[in-house]
């Protein structure tokens, strides 16, 4: 849906968070980006990449960055707690995990007990030990290999909120997303 928009109508209005406005192209671009930052990074197709943020552009983006490279994007629902965030990142066996500036500080906390993340990456801001996303970014030439991605392909997984139990993982191929996507 993103190259279709950028192609038809790259400089119409796609993105306001806040004061920040972007276009299809520049939305598409900053995608682009971040795949070739993900891969960088050493994330590949099938590999895991865990979000942790409101509603904001940096959060959009993973859902666009992430599975173009074929990885699968896990949201993490920000209002649960730090034993939450540990289970979740290890139990989807995220590679990466990216953070937005409110939670930096309670993933901190916990960070040394999720085994499978290999790069925390703040979504804003800077902070000691953790990769500037805006950094990355902009060191990015957008370049990555793109693979070939079927229908019936992991997209993300979506945990539910865990009222009876732990959360349970939920699969989305891109198939389902699509089917979605077209049916709203």
């Amino acid at each position: 849906f993103l190259r279709r928009a950028r192609k038809l109508h790259g400089q119409r209005l796609a993105v306001v968070d806040g004061e920040l406005r972007l276009s299809y192209e520049q939305l598409g671009r900053r995608c682009d980006q971040w795949s070739a930052a993900l891969w960088q990074l050493g994330v590949r197709p099938g590999d895991r990449v865990a979000t942790l943020a409101p509603n904001t552009h940096q959060h959009l983006e993973q859902y666009y960055a992430v599975p173009q490279l074929g990885a699968v994007i896990v949201p993490l629902n920000y209002r649960l707690v730090a034993d939450d965030f540990v289970y979740l990142a290890n139990h989807s066996g995220s590679k990466v995990l990216c953070v937005h500036a409110d939670y930096l500080d309670t993933v901190d906390q916990v960070r040394g007990q999720m085994t499978t993340v290999e790069h925390f990456v703040a979504l804003e801001g800077s902070k000691h030990g953790w990769l500037e996303y805006e950094t990355l970014l902009a060191a990015s030439d957008g370049q990555f290999p793109v693979p070939a991605i079927a229908e019936g392909d992991l997209l993300s997984i979506n945990y539910t909120s865990g009222t009876t139990s732990r959360p349970k993982g939920v699969m989305i191929t891109h198939r389902n997303a699509w089917m979605n996507s077209i049916g709203t």
